[in-house]
C-alpha cells in the first residue's frame, strides 16, 4: 500500500478545476505536492499513511491539510473521504473509518491546521474558505481514488457543511457518487442562526416531505452561546446581537450561507446519492440547520436520497448512539447505508 501512495508525490496536483455538470460553479484552488509524515498524528486509523499539504484558494489565506490513507487488501469497494466536526482541525470518525476499512473500502481521514471556515483575511465568508475542503475533495478524487468503486464523502456536523458547500456550490457533484450527512449542515442559513429578531423554529421533516424517515418535530435553527461566538469570528459580523441586526449583516449571513438563494447553488445531482441524519431532541441548531438544506430535494434530483429522524442521541449531535425509527442505531444504520450495494458509496460517474 505504501509503494502505491508513494505514486502520488510524482503526479502533477496542482488543480485549476471548474465544474461542468452544474450551470454555475465556483472556483476552485490549488494543491501543493503532498510530502509523505513519518508517523501520522492522534486520530488517524494505525497504518495508515499520511501526507501534508497545503491548499490556496481565491481571497483565502493559504491552510495546511493533512490526509491519512487506509487502504483494504486487493481492490477496494471504493473510496469515503472523513471530514470531522467543529473546525475540522482533527482527524475523527475512527469507528466509521474502522468499519469501512473491513468492509473492503479505502478510507481518507482529512484535517485541517487551522479552522477551515476562517479565510485567514480580515474579508471573512465561510462560503469562500469552503473553498479548501472542495479543492481538497477534488484532489483526492484525482490522486487517491483509482476509479474502482464509488467516490464518496462523509461529514460530521461542520464537516457536513464543508461536503454541502462542495456540492452546492464548488461542483463536487462532478465526482462525488455518495454522501453521508451527519447532523447538519450546519451553516445552512447563517442568517437563521444570527440574525435578530430571531427567526422562527423549523419544523423538520414535515409532513409529505420528501425522502423523509420518521415523524416530523421541531428546531430551533439558532446558534447557541459558544457557537454563537465562534459565528462572529468567522463571519466578522456580530452574531446574536443584543440589537436588531443590520439588513445589510443579515444579506452579507445570507451570501455565505450554503442555501442562499443564489444562481450559484445548485440542489440537483443526477449521479451523487445524499443521506442526512439529523438528531431529534433539539439540544441545538443541526436539525433545524440541515432541515434548511434537506428542504430543498424533491423526486428526481438525486439517484437515491433520505433523511432520517435519530431519537435517543447521546448530546446535541450524537446520531451515531441514536435510534433510527425501525429502532436501528445510528452507527449501524449510517454504515449500512453508506456500504449499501444499491444506494451506497457505488460508482455513477
Amino acid at each position: 500500500m505504501r509503494k502505491q501512495l508513494l505514486l502520488i508525490l510524482g503526479m502533477s496536483v496542482t488543480l485549476g478545476l471548474m465544474a461542468s455538470a452544474q450551470s454555475t460553479t465556483l472556483p476552485l484552488g490549488t494543491v501543493t505536492t503532498p510530502t509523505l509524515l513519518t508517523t501520522c498524528p492522534t486520530g488517524y486509523l494505525p497504518g495508515s499513511a499520511c501526507f501534508e499539504t497545503r491548499v490556496s484558494c481565491p481571497e483565502t489565506a493559504d491552510i495546511q491539510a493533512t490526509y491519512g490513507v487506509s487502504s483494504p487488501a486487493g481492490v477496494p469497494r471504493g473510496t469515503i473521504v472523513l471530514l470531522n466536526g467543529a473546525g475540522g482541525t482533527k482527524a475523527g470518525m475512527g469507528n466509521y473509518a474502522n468499519t469501512y476499512l473491513h468492509d473492503g473500502f479505502r478510507v481518507v481521514q482529512a484535517a485541517w491546521a487551522s479552522n477551515w471556515e476562517d479565510t485567514g483575511l480580515a474579508a471573512k465568508s465561510i462560503k469562500t474558505a469552503a473553498c479548501r475542503a472542495a479543492t481538497l475533495l477534488s484532489f483526492l478524487a484525482r490522486n487517491v481514488y483509482d476509479g474502482n468503486g464509488g467516490m464518496c464523502a462523509q461529514g460530521f456536523s461542520a464537516g457536513s457543511a464543508q461536503v454541502g458547500y462542495a456540492l452546492t456550490n464548488y461542483g463536487a457533484a462532478n465526482f462525488l457518487d455518495k454522501v453521508e450527512l451527519l447532523s447538519g449542515p450546519v451553516f445552512s442559513d447563517i442568517t437563521a442562526g444570527c440574525a435578530v429578531p430571531l427567526a422562527p423554529p423549523v419544523t423538520v421533516c414535515r409532513a409529505g416531505q420528501f425522502g423523509c424517515n420518521g415523524a416530523p418535530w421541531v428546531d430551533n435553527p439558532q446558534y447557541l452561546a459558544g457557537a454563537s461566538q465562534f459565528l462572529s469570528t468567522l463571519t466578522g459580523l456580530t452574531c446574536q446581537s443584543s440589537n436588531a441586526t443590520w439588513p445589510q449583516d443579515n444579506s452579507l449571513w445570507k451570501d455565505m450561507s450554503i442555501v442562499d438563494g443564489t444562481l450559484d447553488s445548485s440542489f440537483r445531482y443526477p449521479k451523487t446519492a445524499v443521506a442526512g441524519w439529523l438528531c431529534s431532541n433539539g439540544l441545538n441548531n443541526s436539525a433545524a440547520q440541515g432541515e434548511l438544506f434537506y428542504e430543498n430535494f424533491g423526486p428526481g434530483q438525486t439517484p437515491h436520497y433520505s433523511l432520517t429522524r435519530i431519537d435517543n442521541c447521546s448530546g446535541p449531535e450524537g446520531v451515531t448512539t441514536g435510534t433510527t425509527p425501525q429502532a436501528l442505531m445510528g452507527f449501524a444504520a449510517i454504515t449500512n447505508d453508506m456500504t449499501d450495494p444499491v444506494a451506497g458509496c457505488i460508482k455513477r460517474h
